[in-house]
């Protein structure tokens, strides 16, 4: 439920950026970060490791030169992924002062690679990655998700963001834990920014405190409060979730809320919740990088036992300021309750 982009690199190429969180960039300068990120993660070729050595940050360049020259890097990384085949999905967003980049493809040896490149308002890369991955799954039959709404109103400050949503791993990577296949992670952003103020204060981010509702009509199977929101930063991987809502909505349809404010919780196991009720607050806990709403649809009864994964289809929304067609956001778009 991290907001950072996890899983082991095929090369040591990994280096952990001040925010990873992401927005849609837009226009020319989404067009010049795909034009950098490309020239800077075709690592089967000698030239773009070599670029990507001379614009990284020092501790980035001695992963990247541990492998021995630019040409040994490209023909270890060749050897184990095979040259790029096809783009399946290309991203570029931009937020807090860093621009990211992320590719998902198909290559001779594995069925599909994500790639990540991330650098800083100097130009200078904090973060390289590349890894083996699942293909996308097929899209699904129209009609197939499940019929919520989101769970937050208009903010105080600023606009909902997707930071994680979709159906591929460089969208979402939720889609590596079974019952989080269609999960979405939600903050709130306001002239490129997810916080006014000192970084490391959670009151300086515009989502904390923001009123999360239920998604729907049901029943609480599961909430879990008391635990401390984790200075921003550090992150708790022994509470996941940190404090979370489960609540029933159907045979095998369960919304989960997680990463909520320690002491917010206003329902308790057995409650029956109308759509659209305040159940908690936005906070930080959990295993979680900064403030933000965790959100998504499972067949099981809590966190522990999620089952499998369902996709939402959120009714009444807007998408980067239009009706959504699916009700189905993805990574970096602007969504808001339409009503």
């Amino acid at each position: 439920m991290t907001m950072r982009f996890p899983g082991k690199a095929v090369a040591a190429l990994t280096l952990a950026a001040a925010a990873a969180s992401a927005a849609h960039a837009g226009g020319n300068d989404e067009d010049a970060i795909v034009q950098r990120g490309r020239a800077l993660s075709d690592w089967t070729s000698a030239e773009s490791v070599a670029a990507l050595a001379k614009a990284a940050t020092p501790g980035l360049r001695s992963k990247i030169e541990a492998a021995g020259d630019a040409a040994a890097f490209a023909e270890a990384i060749k050897g184990q992924m095979g040259v790029q085949t096809k783009v399946l999905d290309e991203i570029a967003m931009k937020l807090n002062g860093y621009s990211f980049y992320q590719r998902l493809a198909t290559h001779e040896r594995i069925p599909a690679g994500a790639t990540t490149v991330i650098w800083d308002e100097k130009g200078e890369v904090v973060s390289a990655l590349i890894q083996p991955s699942p293909p996308p799954p097929p899209a699904p039959a129209a009609g197939a998700g499940v019929p919520v709404r989101l769970p937050f109103a208009k903010p105080a400050r600023g606009s909902w963001l997707t930071v994680w949503g979709g159906r591929n791993v460089v969208r979402n990577y939720h889609m590596i834990a079974p019952a989080q296949t269609y999960a979405f992670d939600l903050l709130v952003a306001r002239d490129g920014r997810t916080f006014d103020g000192p970084q490391d204060k959670l009151s300086s981010y515009f989502c904390w405190g923001e009123p999360v509702l239920a998604a729907a009509d049901g029943v609480v199977s599961e909430a879990v409060d008391g635990l401390a929101d984790m200075p921003v930063g550090q992150m708790d991987p022994k509470h996941v979730a940190g404090n979370h809502i489960v609540i029933r909505h159907g045979e095998k349809q369960y919304s989960l809320v997680a990463h909520l404010q320690n002491g917010s919780t206003k329902v308790k196991k057995g409650d029956v919740v109308k759509s659209g009720q305040p159940i908690g607050l936005c906070g930080n806990s959990g295993n979680t990088s900064e403030p933000h709403v965790h959100f998504h649809l499972q067949t099981g009864p809590t966190f522990d036992d999620g089952g499998q994964g369902l996709p939402a289809a959120f009714r009444d929304m807007t998408v980067d300021g239009r009706p959504s067609r699916d009700g189905e956001p993805v990574r970096g778009q602007v969504i808001a309750p339409a009503r």
